[in-house]
């Protein structure tokens, strides 16, 4: 596999290469389209949800931390 992306990453640098350098010189010989697609009218689905009531609040807390002591050697 490893092989293989090598192989696969040396022959776009060489190409990339000759592009840069004009060794390889790409000509455009027809315009391109998109398809024509026609699309008619649909409907999304519907969903229901029933989920829990969150109530957001404050309050005051104690809350304990601990202390570091940092000491030079």
């Amino acid at each position: 596999m490893r092989f293989i992306g090598g192989l696969l990453l040396i022959v776009l640098l060489v190409l990339a290469g000759g592009i840069a350098t004009g060794f390889i010189d790409l000509q455009k010989t027809r315009e391109g389209s998109l398809p024509h697609v026609a699309v008619q009218g649909g409907s999304l689905p519907k969903y229901e949800a029933n989920v829990a009531k969150v109530e957001v609040g404050k309050r005051k807390e104690t809350v304990e931390v601990p202390t570091v002591d940092v000491k030079k050697p």
